[in-house]
C-alpha cells in the first residue's frame, strides 16, 4: 500500500516534513489565542487599550494565526502526493515559520495591524507554492483549493487594512470552513475504510455522485448568501438544506464504523459540527431572539475547525510516524476536551449568567485540548520519530 511505501522511505532516507514545525506553530498559536477568553471572560483587558483588545487577539490569532499553519503544515506534506511534483524546500519552510514569526512578535508588540499583514503575505506564498504544484501538473482536481487559499488570502489583507472587516471576517470563515469540507470529504472516507481494514473487518462506502454534488451545490449557495446577506430568509432557507444535505454525505462515510479509533472517530466528530453549524445558524437567522450568531460561528470555529485540525493533524503524523492506529490516551483526551470547549461555549447563551464561568471554562478546556495534543505527539514533532 502507499501507506506502506511511505512509511519504507521515512526509515530508508531522511524525509523532509513540512507539517513539523507548522503544526509546532500551530499549537502555540491555538495556546495563545485561547489565553485570550481567560481574562476577557471576566471582563478585563488583557493586552492594554493601546494596542489589541483580548477578544480581537483571540480571533486574530486563532483564524489567522492558527488555522494557516495548520494548512500550511498539512498541504505542503500532502501536496507532493496530490500532485506528483515536488512542493517545497527546507529553505522556503524555514522562510515561512520566519514569516509566522514575524506575525506573533508584531501583535505581542501591540502592532495589529502589521500582525495580520505578516500572515496575509505568508498566505500569499503558500498559495503561489501550491499553485505551481497545481497548475504545474495540471490537476484540475485541486484547483478549488487554489481558489479558497487566494479568498483567505484577500480576506486576511481586508482585516490587516481595517476596510470591510466584518465582510472580510466572513469570507475567513466560509474559505476556512469550505477546505476543511473538502479536506475532509478526502480524508475521513479513507481513514475510515483503512482503520477498519486494519481491525480485520470489511467496509464498502457507497459514496453516491449525485449526493456528493448536492451537497456541493447546497453548501456553494448557503456560504455564498450568508456572505453577502447574512440575516436574509432565503439564506436561512439554504442553511437548512446545506445542512440536510451534509448530513446525508457524513452519513455515507459510515463513522459509527470507527467508533474504537479516537482519531479517525475524531475526524467524524468534527464534520458533525460543521453541520450543526449550518443548523444553528438556520436558526438564528430565523429566531434571532432564541439564538445569537456566535454560537453558530463557534459550532464552526470551534467544533469543527478544532476539532478537525486535532484529528488530521494527528493522522498526518501518525501516517509519517509509523504509528499507525496506536491508541493514545493523550490524543483521546485532546478530542475529548475540545468537544468539552465548544458544549462549553455554546452553552452561554442559553446561561448567560454563567458567562464568566463557561467562557473561561471553554478557553481552558481548548488550551488543555492542544496541550494533551503535544504530549501525545511531542515525540513525532520534534523529529523523534515513534513515540
Amino acid at each position: 500500500m502507499g501507506a506502506d511505501g511511505n512509511f519504507r522511505a521515512f526509515k530508508t532516507r531522511p524525509v523532509h516534513l513540512p507539517f513539523r514545525p507548522f503544526f509546532l506553530v500551530a499549537v502555540v498559536a491555538a495556546v495563545l489565542g485561547g489565553s485570550g477568553w481567560l481574562p476577557s471572560a471576566f471582563g478585563l483587558q488583557a493586552y492594554g487599550s493601546a494596542g489589541i483588545s483580548a477578544v480581537d487577539w483571540h480571533r486574530d490569532m486563532l483564524l489567522f494565526g492558527m488555522v494557516p499553519a495548520v494548512l500550511t503544515g498539512f498541504l505542503l506534506t500532502a501536496l507532493p502526493r496530490w500532485t506528483g511534483h515536488r512542493v517545497t524546500s527546507p529553505r522556503a519552510t524555514h522562510l515561512l515559520v520566519l514569516l509566522w514569526a514575524c506575525g506573533r512578535v508584531a501583535f505581542l508588540l501591540r502592532l495589529p495591524s502589521l500582525g495580520l499583514a505578516f500572515p496575509a503575505v505568508w498566505m500569499l506564498a503558500l498559495l503561489s507554492i501550491a499553485a505551481r504544484a497545481v497548475i504545474g501538473s495540471r490537476d484540475r482536481r485541486n484547483i478549488k483549493i487554489l481558489l479558497l487559499l487566494a479568498v483567505f488570502c484577500g480576506s486576511n489583507g481586508l482585516v490587516a487594512a481595517s476596510y470591510q472587516v466584518e465582510l472580510a471576517l466572513r469570507l475567513a470563515l466560509v474559505s476556512m470552513i469550505s477546505l476543511v469540507i473538502i479536506i475532509a470529504g478526502r480524508v475521513v472516507p479513507a481513514l475510515t475504510v483503512a482503520y477498519v481494514e486494519s481491525a480485520g473487518a470489511q467496509i464498502i462506502l457507497s459514496r453516491s455522485v449525485f449526493r456528493e454534488q448536492t451537497a456541493a451545490l447546497m453548501t456553494i449557495s448557503a456560504l455564498c448568501s450568508w456572505v453577502v446577506a447574512p440575516e436574509a430568509q432565503l439564506t436561512g432557507i439554504a442553511c437548512v438544506l446545506a445542512a440536510l444535505s451534509q448530513a446525508i454525505r457524513a452519513a455515507q462515510w459510515k463513522g459509527w464504523r470507527s467508533l474504537s479509533s479516537s482519531t479517525v472517530l475524531g475526524l467524524h466528530i468534527g464534520y458533525g459540527w460543521i453541520v450543526v453549524g449550518f443548523g444553528l445558524l438556520a436558526i438564528h437567522i430565523f429566531a434571532p431572539a432564541m439564538l445569537g450568531e456566535a454560537t453558530a460561528l463557534h459550532a464552526w470555529t470551534i467544533g469543527a475547525t478544532g476539532t478537525m485540525a486535532l484529528a488530521i493533524m494527528a493522522s498526518m503524523i501518525r501516517k509519517h510516524s509509523r504509528l499507525a492506529f496506536t491508541p493514545s490516551t493523550p490524543a483521546t483526551g485532546a478530542l475529548a476536551a475540545m468537544t468539552a470547549c465548544c458544549l462549553s461555549r455554546l452553552l452561554i447563551e442559553a446561561l448567560p449568567g454563567y458567562f464568566g464561568l463557561l467562557a473561561s471554562l471553554s478557553g481552558a478546556l481548548w488550551i488543555v485540548a492542544f496541550g494533551l495534543f503535544l504530549a501525545a505527539y511531542r515525540g513525532p514533532l520534534f523529529g523523534a520519530g515513534a513515540k
